[in-house]
């Protein structure tokens, strides 16, 4: 079975996240000001959408009201990271890229750390994507950042509770990491 699903679904997937493209899920962004724009905006880039999928595929391994609190902390720090005007650029791109190989090594080795280093690193790494969105996005508006924030809480929420489900399946899992790792090293490779 473990074989099956890693030529048929890892493997490909492993192999199009080696594929360098420099800044690679920033292009094609909706625009806009409104709720809807912020609510798309983190759920329309590969970047984004893997840090946020790995952190709380990891935070899974806490109890339920720490996985909510995690999902919290980033919806929260992308939001305030949003919010603080950082223009964006090589050096932004390469820390995006580095919070998504991050997140993917910690989801892919699997071990649980204490819920303060958890958030800690949550925030940091959603604070990294929040400056991101402010750079990218209209972060004046108010319902941008509204619908920024619910859409990654909720991306969130929806992960770490999935994931707790697959606990015993743990090879999905690592390998999901892996696939964030390899993104972000990918990520790295074409800014260079």
């Amino acid at each position: 079975m473990l074989h099956r699903f890693l030529r048929r679904i890892a493997l490909p997937a492993l192999a199009a996240a080696l594929v360098p493209v420099t800044a690679m899920a920033h292009p094609g962004h909706p625009a806009g000001e409104n709720l809807m724009a912020g609510v798309l905006h983190p759920l329309t880039g590969l970047d984004h959408v893997l840090m946020i999928v790995a952190v709380s595929a990891w935070a899974a391994l806490l109890a339920p009201s720490s996985r909510i609190g995690i999902a919290a902390c980033l919806a929260l720090f992308v939001g305030v990271g949003a919010l603080i005007p950082v223009s964006g650029g090589p050096a932004l791109e390469a820390a995006i890229a580095l919070t998504v190989m991050g997140a993917g090594v910690l989801l892919a080795v699997g071990r649980q750390w204490p819920l303060w280093a958890t958030g800690a690193l949550s925030a940091v790494f959603a604070l990294v994507h929040g400056f991101a969105h402010g750079a990218e996005g209209p972060a004046h508006s108010s319902a941008y950042v509204a619908g920024l924030t619910l859409a990654t809480a909720a991306l969130a929420l929806t992960v770490t509770f999935a994931a707790a489900r697959l606990q015993s399946r743990s090879p999905w899992l690592r390998v999901t990491g892996f696939v964030s790792a390899a993104a972000g090293s990918a990520g790295l490779a074409g800014l260079g």
